[in-house]
């Protein structure tokens, strides 16, 4: 494990290339309905495990031991993630779009959360497997 000498940050990777700031660039000027998305967000991820925040200049990224969801725009009245996996999920009713990222098997999961209850089951499954890709294990429950 590295630790940024500048923010304190921990990567696995020896001087990871990251931004140095807080979340507040990320977070500054925003809605009340942006932030209480952006909270509740947080909670539902807490629930299933502990995560780490990383800010970008572009985005804000989630990780257990490495990135498995990337908040890419907090809106007025929403906010936006895209859940990276090894295949698509094409049968669901959250991602607004799929995307096959170029060279690559990765599938990128578009989801723009606009209310409080757009957190539902179907959201946080999904949530529950890519945590599951960022920590390695299994998503097979008992």
């Amino acid at each position: 494990m590295w630790t940024c000498p500048n923010c304190n940050s921990t990567f696995k990777i020896t001087n990871q290339n990251h931004f140095c700031d807080s979340t507040n660039n990320f977070l500054s000027g925003k809605t009340e309905v942006s932030l209480a998305l952006y909270r509740e967000l947080l909670s539902t991820l807490e629930k299933i495990g502990p995560i780490i925040l990383r800010e970008t200049k572009s985005m804000m990224v989630i990780a257990s031991d490495t990135a498995f969801a990337y908040i890419i725009k907090l809106g007025k009245n929403f906010i936006d993630i895209v859940l990276p996996f090894n295949e698509p999920f094409a049968e669901n009713l959250c991602f607004r779009k799929i995307a096959l990222v170029p060279g690559s098997n990765q599938y990128n999961h578009h989801l723009r959360i606009m209310t409080l209850s757009d957190f539902n089951e179907e959201v946080t499954e999904y949530f529950r497997k890519a945590y599951a890709n960022g920590k390695n294990i299994s998503t097979t429950r008992a």
